[in-house]
């Protein structure tokens, strides 16, 4: 069985890849839009971070208004912008991005088990996944490094280098 601080473990080492990626970046690149079709950082991240609230209420069994429909990040909304002025500045987008992937991890830290074994709360996941517990691997980590993954690729595109994959770390205190 999976244990909250192994989700954590990669979840953390995701964080530091992510961060890798986006490093470098000024604001002006954030929003480049290789060959005008590419979903841009600035998207990427933002789209990425409307799932960390939402990760944090499923877990406490309250009602989520579905991400997918919010206009700027949501999959069914406009799709990415060529102006940086709707998302904020690269610095700014990033940290919250961090900030909500910390957010996330003390939730699942302090979750307690019935937390996982409730039905999600949004109506289209609780048709495809039974619990919290079976749905929480496939956002975490599947949906967010795929869109990590989207940021390499972008990378590429934009003419600008590979990043070196950081160090594993492990947050302190999370063995114990």
């Amino acid at each position: 069985m999976f244990t909250p601080a192994s989700i954590i473990y990669a979840w953390d080492n995701q964080l530091g890849y992510a961060l890798a990626l986006l490093d470098d970046l000024t604001d002006e690149q954030f929003i480049l839009r290789p060959q005008g079709r590419m979903n841009h950082p600035a998207w990427i991240v933002g789209h990425i971070a409307a799932y960390h609230p939402v990760i944090i209420q499923l877990l406490r069994g309250e009602p989520v208004v579905d991400p997918k429909d919010d206009p700027l990040f949501g999959f069914a909304g406009h799709g990415p912008l060529d102006e940086l002025a709707p998302y904020g500045s690269k610095r700014a987008m990033v940290d919250r991005f961090a900030a909500g992937h910390e957010q996330v991890a003390q939730a699942l830290l302090a979750a307690k088990p019935e937390d996982f074994h409730r039905p999600p709360t949004l109506e289209r996941w609780a048709k495809q996944y039974p619990t919290v517990e079976f749905m929480l691997p496939d956002l975490l980590l599947h949906h967010e490094s795929l869109h990590i993954g989207q940021i390499s690729i972008w990378r590429r595109a934009a003419g600008l280098p590979a990043v070196k994959l950081p160090a594993r770390s492990i947050r302190p205190g999370l063995i114990k």
